[in-house]
């Protein structure tokens, strides 16, 4: 009996140790998924709009109303631990719901101001929060309106959360305040959106009665400028309100600088990819422009950009550049690359020591650059192609018109004997060329714009010339034709300097290295901005082994070091709740070996 009770108890300490050795020796997987795992988070799905078809191929499958979804998980205690800090999983999230903020014309409106954004709707009634309340669905009044839906829950803490969510695309004239800048102050047009957003917090805390509250906010790109200054003033007035710092979780997402004082606002999440080149100088620190809170770059900047040059050479000798023209020769040239980030940054530090100051755009540029946006931006999603296609069709449209009349102004103008000798006299050419080569005068741009007015014909020409009326209509096409040589005027100042610029650096056969290199790299520049490529990294963001609806395929370049991204404080807790169960399953061992001898001798 003795032997057999030896044996029995040798067994159970075996199973006791290798019990302890599975659960805490098995790596850190099942550590760290414990730690991460929350009990009572759900899976909701929110509306993927997409700018693109194929995010493999984004410039050539641009297609705004894509219509899918995407699932991301929820759980009230993401609400638990204070606004400041890294918080992945509310983060993406944060970014869902911005995303389910964009309005799409394929859904009922704007046009129809009466109708509610769906898809937020439903996600919102995911989340458990009722109540919702919208402002400004239709945008059509000149850009001053701000879409905006703010909704509430109770919160298992008996504390209410109020989510604010703004409309984060497909604004139509709303779109137009990004122009207004204003001279001083924060950035106008976003500063008026913010305000009207302010208002509206208030009342709906007052209407709903609401006390001891958290206070969710989001927004994307304009969105997120606006929602960026809404969190300026609540935290600056954060005493006014029934909450603290640490209740205010706001999240923007590219959102360009809107306020002319530098905070460092800890609560305000302001999340960018680091390849979002171009947002970082819509409106630059040189104007005086900052975000208001803690900026957390989501993925490193490691774009380079290809910087080419216009090459003269040919153009500026008559008998060459009839050459060109009629052959299509390339007039470009790469001469290196540079990261994108230091290429902007030397690109708008060259701007502004050039004349495009925060005054000048306010009150030169934007004029003629709203006026041709708004009817732009009046037009639904489907109908805006054609006014673009309109502009740069070299058959029917401004541009066929405009070259056509040049070209016949040059035959028939009396210029000289020959094309050569005719080309040689012909004032467009001459100023184009003085322009090219940093020498234009005031008196040379006037008189090219003369010319290009006269040009651009009438309304009533394109039918005539073409036998089909234009997808434009008549007061479309006037203010065109108003605003545009305008637009030129107001921007060849840089280009004559980016041309001397040019040629001083690199020698006389060239111009306009970065204005073209700014055309030529487009695409690289606003890549970064692109929602499809934000979600991904978000999620790829979150320290967790099952992360929410895996999406290999996205725009951008993968961060490497996206899935060791864990803060201090979860590895801590990682760390301890792994000790914890060691101890406590290896406690509980020692008492099995220690009481089973008792048990059985009691027994016996």
């Amino acid at each position: 009996m003795r032997v057999n009770y030896f044996l029995k108890t040798k067994r159970l300490l075996s199973i006791a140790i290798i019990y302890t050795f599975l659960l805490n020796t098995s790596g850190p997987f099942l550590c760290q998924t414990s730690a991460t795992s929350i009990p009572d988070e759900i899976t909701v799905t929110y509306p993927y709009y997409g700018f693109v078809e194929d995010p493999n191929n984004p410039w050539e499958t641009v297609f705004d109303a894509l219509d899918e979804t995407g699932t991301i998980n929820y759980s009230d205690t993401y609400f638990n631990e204070p606004s400041p800090g890294d918080h992945p999983k509310l983060r993406a999230l944060s970014y869902a719901l911005a995303l389910a903020g964009y309005e799409n014309q394929a859904d009922g409106y704007p046009s129809d101001p009466s109708v509610p954004n769906p898809k937020l709707y439903n996600l919102l009634n995911q989340l458990g929060f009722s109540d919702p309340e919208s402002w400004d669905i239709s945008s059509e009044e000149n850009g001053h309106s701000m879409g905006t839906t703010i909704a509430h829950k109770t919160l298992p803490s008996g504390q209410e959360l109020i989510v604010v969510a703004p409309r984060n695309y497909n604004y139509m004239t709303e779109w137009l305040s990004n122009f207004n800048v204003g001279t001083t102050g924060d950035h106008t047009g976003f500063s008026e959106s913010a305000n009207r957003i302010t208002e509206r917090f208030n009342q709906y805390i007052t209407a709903h009665n609401l006390s001891n509250y958290k206070t969710w906010a989001v927004g994307y790109s304009r969105g997120g400028a606006v929602i960026d200054l809404f969190g300026k003033a609540v935290n600056a007035n954060i005493t006014n309100y029934e909450m603290t710092p640490d209740d205010f979780y706001v999240y923007t997402f590219g959102a360009p600088r809107a306020s002319i004082v530098a905070t460092n606002f800890t609560n305000i999440h302001d999340v960018k990819d680091g390849n979002d080149l171009l947002l970082g100088y819509v409106f630059p620190e040189l104007w005086g422009f900052y975000n208001t809170g803690t900026y957390e770059e989501i993925h490193p900047a490691d774009l380079n950009i290809t910087t080419s040059m216009v090459s003269i050479a040919d153009l500026a000798d008559p008998a060459r550049a009839i050459n060109v023209f009629s052959d299509n020769v390339s007039l470009t040239e790469d001469v290196s690359t540079i990261n994108g980030r230091d290429f902007m940054d030397d690109w708008f530090q060259f701007v502004t020591d050039n004349g495009l100051t925060r005054d000048y755009f306010d009150t030169t540029v934007k004029p003629p650059l709203s006026a041709i946006m708004k009817i732009y931006q009046m037009r639904t999603i489907d109908r805006q192609s054609e006014l673009t296609d309109f502009i740069k069709d070299t058959d029917k449209g401004l541009a066929g018109m405009v070259a056509g009349n040049a070209l016949m102004d040059l035959m028939m103008g009396g210029y000289g004997s020959d094309i050569e000798e005719s080309l040689a006299n012909f004032p467009v050419y001459q100023d184009l060329v003085k322009i090219l080569k940093g020498t234009a005068t005031d008196a040379d741009v006037d008189e090219l714009l003369a010319k290009l007015t006269t040009y651009m014909g009438n309304y009533g020409d394109y039918e005539a010339m073409f036998g089909e009326t234009p997808s434009i209509t008549e007061d479309e096409f006037n203010v065109i034709k108003t605003n545009l040589p305008e637009l030129v005027r107001a921007l060849t100042p840089i280009l004559i300097a980016d041309a001397k610029y040019t040629q001083e650096t690199f020698g006389e056969d060239y111009t306009l290295y970065y204005t073209y290199s700014i055309g030529k790299n487009a695409e690289n520049l606003v890549i970064g901005h692109i929602p499809e490529s934000i979600m991904p990294i978000l999620k790829s963001l979150i320290p967790s082994n099952e992360t929410d609806d895996k999406e290999e395929d996205f725009i951008g370049v993968p961060n490497s070091g996206a899935n060791t991204h864990i803060i201090q404080s979860e590895i801590s807790t990682n760390q301890t709740s792994c000790v914890c169960r060691f101890a406590i399953t290896l406690f509980t061992s020692i008492i099995i070996f220690i009481v089973h001898p008792r048990i059985k001798r009691n027994n016996s």
